[in-house]
């Protein structure tokens, strides 16, 4: 199996053949299906996603079989309605359940990511637009399938064989839908099918999403498990590993024992007229195309861009109090964000547009925590300082491109003042070495 990632790298070929004709049964000729490269590694269960800009309705169809005769299941999108259906054709028999709740329909000329995720163990259907988040599920429906009976056990049996049993019970009663494993597009007969701008494949379904606290594994407990509290760094791709177990000691931290007012001094230079970071804010306040003075932060880059990450692998980021960034994405890194002093909010968003103006989540983050995104999770985000004027806060932002992108995206993308997508450069205001010899002479003036 073969994982897409959501890159900008140009796509693979994501139809069997060099044209996308349609290929079906001439019976559901009202809704031509083109199936893919794409299968489930698992049949009965995975998540698929088109990210598509189009106002034409179009449908995403899992079948058993790489055609239409088999045993189907049809997520129709639409303007005003979304349903799931049984089988490909228009008839109100093959509706298994529709929604109008806007949150689930068409977004009309906007490039947004649309998934489908089935889950035969759970006897569910959902669907959802942007990240592949249990968050942002804006449509489900049960897979319509009799119960699983209760198997019979012979006494005494161990825990693996009741577990077993249940799994195969619930196989037995997914039936011919715990077949499905080939995923096809479809829209109706004489429209061209949406050119897909990101496209993506993951093995399981859409069930629990990892949380964005990350903590050692010799914090995680049980109850922080049972209430789904937070990710322990194996969990994360190999890249956040690397990150994680170069700043999550308790040695990287802002105040030293021979400059322990670290800290204090850089809130000084920044709250007072003529200092290094007071000035740098000002010559930053357009840096996003806003004229807004509270959308700058300070980068202090800690060592060169080696290669594998969008710029410097290591970046001091100081957040002013009442700052913050613009919502943006990291180009599909993998990243690790420790906050060093202060507290940093994260407002996450289910995608970079700039018609997706409100956040779906955030959560905060206090000194000595440990926040990450994937290319899978939580790649759009803002940061912001919501303490005020005179309280900074200091955070280590690390990032390491994935060890299977092949093409790097040298760029954070992110929405400007004109409400367009831009690209930023990852730059630099000071090296680290050199910043903190900046700010201990400027303190030495005044203490």
């Amino acid at each position: 199996m073969k994982l897409v990632p959501q890159t900008r790298a140009p796509l693979q070929q994501l139809f069997p053949t060099r044209t996308s004709e349609p290929v079906g049964a001439a019976s559901d000729a009202g809704w031509p299906v083109a199936f893919t490269h794409y299968e489930f590694p698992v049949h009965g269960q995975g998540t698929i996603s088109f990210t598509f800009k189009t106002d034409q309705p179009f449908r995403i169809v899992l079948g058993s079989e790489r055609n239409v005769n088999g045993t189907l299941l049809v997520l129709e999108v639409g303007l005003q309605t979304t349903s799931l259906r049984r089988d490909n054709g228009t008839g109100p028999d093959g509706i298994i359940a529709e929604t109008t709740a806007k949150k689930a329909l068409l977004d009309p000329d906007i490039a947004i990511s649309y998934w489908m995720s089935l889950d035969y163990l759970n006897a569910r259907v959902r669907f959802g637009k942007g990240e592949m988040l249990p968050q942002l599920v804006g449509f489900e429906a049960p897979l319509p399938i009799k119960p699983a009976p209760a198997p019979t056990l012979p006494a005494g049996a161990t825990a693996k064989a009741r577990r077993e049993a249940h799994k195969q019970a619930a196989i037995e009663a997914a039936g011919d839908y715990k077949q499905l494993r080939y995923i096809g597009l479809a829209t109706q007969a004489g429209t061209p099918l949406p050119a897909a701008i990101a496209h993506l494949l993951w093995p399981l379904p859409v069930v629990l999403a990892p949380p964005p606290v990350l903590v050692p594994s010799e914090r995680i407990s049980l109850d922080m498990i049972a209430r789904n509290e937070a990710t322990v760094v194996a969990s994360l791709p190999g890249a956040c590993q690397v990150l994680y177990g170069n700043v999550a000691g308790p040695a990287v931290e802002l105040n030293t024992p021979d400059f322990p007012d670290f800290a204090e001094a850089i809130n000084y230079s920044i709250i007072t007229p003529g200092c290094i970071c007071y000035k740098k804010l000002q010559d930053k306040a357009k840096e996003f195309g806003k004229d807004d003075p509270n959308e700058t932060y300070l980068r202090i880059t800690i060592g060169p861009n080696k290669g594998d990450s969008p710029g410097s692998p290591y970046v001091l980021e100081i957040w002013p109090g009442n700052h913050y960034s613009p919502i943006h994405d990291h180009g599909e890194a993998c990243a690790v964000i420790k906050v060093l002093h202060g507290d940093i909010w994260v407002e996450l968003y289910p995608e970079l547009s700039p018609s997706v103006t409100a956040f779906f989540t955030e959560a905060v983050f206090h000194s000595g925590e440990v926040t990450y995104l994937t290319p899978e999770y939580y790649q759009v985000h803002k940061l912001v300082n919501r303490n005020p004027p005179g309280n900074m806060t200091a955070t280590i932002q690390c990032y390491r491109y994935p060890d299977n992108d092949t093409i790097h995206w040298e760029y954070f993308d992110y929405i400007d003042g004109d409400q367009k997508i831009k690209h930023f450069t990852p730059n630099s205001d000071w090296e680290y070495i050199e910043f903190r010899a900046l700010i201990r002479a400027e303190w030495a003036k005044v203490n």
